[in-house]
């Protein structure tokens, strides 16, 4: 589950970057075509470039670049203990942050894909006990709620038994919704949100594309021949103490957006150099693109990915008491495996696994010069690579390579009189130029 909410946090450095542009386009273009298909492409970026970006980042060549390594490291010489700390068993254990924001978020998923569902049945339900009435190939559905706004969902069109003088306006514009299949842009907007429920402009983003909906809808009735002035008349009676159905396409359910609504009735078409905002866009990916690349958050983001919940609550489970124990699966083969990591060697026992992981990491790494950095590994008393660092700027690619080829990888536990210890250990590497 940490991988999920990884992917959130990297989706939302987009949309984030993204927004300004698509509020812009909204609110300045009458193309309300080309608005719509700038929404969905945002939104879509927005899910697939994390993933690119990370496959990117963590493909190794399928050959070996010997040439680009000139001595990766020798461990019989240059391995060292640089601190090592002895953690005592009745010491206060660190607080479970990453856990409990874990949690939450998680929480927050189920929770808002119980009220889509609910949402869901409330519809199906109207559908099916409603009266119904075919034309023009749209399904009307008719509903003795004056207080919900007329609305559509899907090929159905509900609107209320009484007050049907206007009904013409509402029909047409609720027709517009089903023709156009906004519902769609609807239901994948609701499950953008709740990946993202946390990120306030995942929701703004949403409510962007249903505002381009009504406008798309508002100039659908307004080209049938409908007077201006009478329409948006009939808006604001509407407007007025009407609620509306999250997932569908309502004829006055954005008390906020009434104002733009009216105003870009009267609004004459601008010119297509408007258009050229979306090249913003452009400049805007990149952005978020390279600091998602950044070291920092790199090594960030492989921390939360790698995690797992249920892994955490196992250790807790298996946590010693007064007296010390240490985990050891070769002294008790009985003792069913509960973790899906890989173990390998500590390196004071064997160095070449450690050796391999770091060879591999800086195969794909082309300096621009000579460089010799020297590596800090820091290794929790779980054996957990909790953090890696470069002594250089110059060594930040090197240690977030290294970062990225330890997810999933654990060192077996260190003990130091019968303890778990916590060790910090520096390996010098060296790059050479490729020539």
């Amino acid at each position: 589950m940490g991988g999920l909410l990884s992917y959130s946090l990297s989706v939302s450095v987009f949309i984030l970057m993204l927004y300004p542009v698509l509020h812009q386009i909204i609110n300045r273009s009458r193309h309300f075509r080309f608005n719509r298909l700038a929404v969905i492409t945002g939104l879509l970026l927005s899910l697939a470039l994390p993933c690119i970006l990370d496959s990117t980042l963590i493909s190794l060549p399928s050959e070996t670049v010997v040439t680009n390594v000139d001595s990766v490291m020798n461990m019989n010489s240059t391995l060292s203990v640089m601190k090592t700390t002895i953690v005592e068993n009745d010491s206060v254990p660190a607080f479970p942050w990453l856990s409990i924001v874990l949690i939450v978020y998680l929480s927050g998923i189920v929770v808002l894909s119980c009220r889509e569902i609910i949402s869901f049945l409330r519809l199906f339900r109207m559908i099916a006990v409603s009266e119904k009435k075919r034309i023009d190939g749209v399904t009307i559905c008719r509903i003795a709620d004056d207080v919900i706004a007329p609305f559509s969902w899907g090929n159905y069109i509900f609107m209320q038994d009484t007050k049907l003088d206007n009904s013409s306006c509402i029909y047409i514009h609720e027709k517009a919704h089903t023709i156009q299949r906004h519902w769609i842009d609807v239901l994948f907007a609701d499950f953008f949100c709740i990946l993202l429920w946390y990120n306030p402009f995942a929701w703004m983003t949403r409510q962007l594309m249903k505002l381009n909906h009504e406008f798309e809808a508002d100039e659908a009735v307004i080209n049938s021949g409908i007077e201006t002035y009478d329409y948006q008349r009939l808006l604001v009676v509407k407007v007025m103490g009407n609620r509306s159905i999250s997932i569908a396409n309502s004829f006055a359910a954005d008390k906020r957006s009434f104002r733009k609504r009216v105003l870009i009735m009267s609004k004459k078409r601008p010119s297509r150099k408007t258009m050229l905002i979306a090249l913003c866009a452009i400049p805007a990916v990149a952005l978020a693109g390279t600091a998602l690349s950044m070291p920092v958050s790199s090594r960030f983001l492989s921390e939360i990915s790698g995690y797992s919940l249920r892994e955490e609550l196992l250790s807790e489970e298996t946590q010693p008491g007064s007296t010390p124990q240490v985990l050891d699966l070769e002294s008790n083969p009985s003792k069913p495996e509960t973790e899906t990591h890989t173990v390998i060697p500590s390196p004071f026992e064997n160095q070449k696994p450690l050796a391999d992981i770091i060879r591999c990491s800086v195969e794909t790494i082309q300096p621009d010069k000579d460089t010799k950095v020297n590596i800090e590994i820091v290794v929790d008393e779980d054996g957990r690579v909790k953090d890696v660092s470069a002594d250089t700027p110059d060594g930040a690619e090197v240690a977030a390579a290294i970062s990225r080829n330890f997810n999933g990888v654990r060192l077996e536990q260190m003990i130091d009189s019968g303890r778990l210890v916590k060790v910090h250990f520096v390996v010098p590497v060296q790059l050479k130029k490729k020539e």
